[in-house]
C-alpha cells in the first residue's frame, strides 16, 4: 500500500478496501489535524473533524473525479468541515496548550533550549496563536494551507474553490498583519 498513490488509494476506498482507507488516512491526519485545530483551536474539535471528514470522504471516494489531487480534495473536505463547525458554533476561541508540532514553522524557537528560552517558546507560541486568531477565516485558511502545510497556491486555490490570485491576494495580507502584529515582538524576542 506503502508504494500506492494517493489517488489509487481513493480507487481502493471507492471500492471498499479498507487497507487503502487506512494508508491514506495514516498518510494524511497529521495535515488534517493542523488544519483544523488552527482554524478551530480546540484539540477535541479538531480531531472530530477530521474523523468527520475522513468519513465524508469513504462514503464520497466513488465521486472523485481526479480533477485535483487527492490530498487536496481530502483538505478541502477537512477545511469545510471545520468552517462548518466554527459557523454553528461562533468565534474562534484562543488555541489550547498544544505540543511544538502544531507551531508555525521558522517562527518558534527550537525544542533544544534550556529553559528560559523554553518559556520565552510559549510565550512566542501564545502570541503568534492570538495574532492568527485576530485574522478572518479566509486569510488564515489560506495562510495555514500555503504557509503550515506547504501547498501551492493552485492547491490552495483548489482547496478553497477560489482563484490562485485571491490565494496569494489573501495570502499577501495575511502575512502584512501579521508581521505588524509580530514585528515588534519578535524582533524584542532576538536581541
Amino acid at each position: 500500500m506503502a508504494n500506492l498513490s494517493d489517488e489509487d488509494l481513493v480507487a481502493g476506498i471507492a471500492r471498499g478496501d479498507r487497507d487503502a482507507g487506512r494508508e491514506f488516512f495514516v498518510r494524511h491526519r497529521a495535515g488534517a489535524f493542523r488544519i483544523a485545530y488552527r482554524l478551530l483551536g480546540n484539540e477535541a474539535d479538531a480531531m472530530d473533524v477530521v474523523e468527520d471528514a475522513f468519513v465524508k470522504l469513504l462514503g464520497a471516494a466513488g465521486k472523485f473525479r481526479g480533477e485535483a489531487k487527492a490530498r487536496t480534495w481530502f483538505y478541502r473536505i477537512v477545511t469545510n468541515t471545520a468552517l462548518d463547525l466554527r459557523r454553528r458554533r461562533g468565534r474562534y476561541v484562543t488555541m489550547e496548550a498544544a505540543d511544538d508540532a502544531l507551531a508555525v514553522k521558522d517562527l518558534l524557537p527550537s525544542r533544544e533550549r534550556g529553559p528560559l528560552e523554553a518559556a520565552l517558546g510559549a510565550e512566542t507560541r501564545s502570541r503568534i496563536d492570538q495574532a492568527l486568531a485576530a485574522l478572518s477565516d479566509k486569510h488564515r485558511a489560506v495562510f495555514l494551507l500555503t504557509v503550515v502545510e506547504g501547498l501551492s497556491y493552485k492547491e490552495a486555490a483548489e482547496v478553497l474553490e477560489i482563484s490562485a490570485g485571491t490565494v496569494m491576494s489573501r495570502l499577501f495580507y495575511a502575512r502584512k498583519y501579521l508581521q505588524k502584529s509580530l514585528g515588534g515582538y519578535l524582533e524584542a524576542d532576538n536581541e
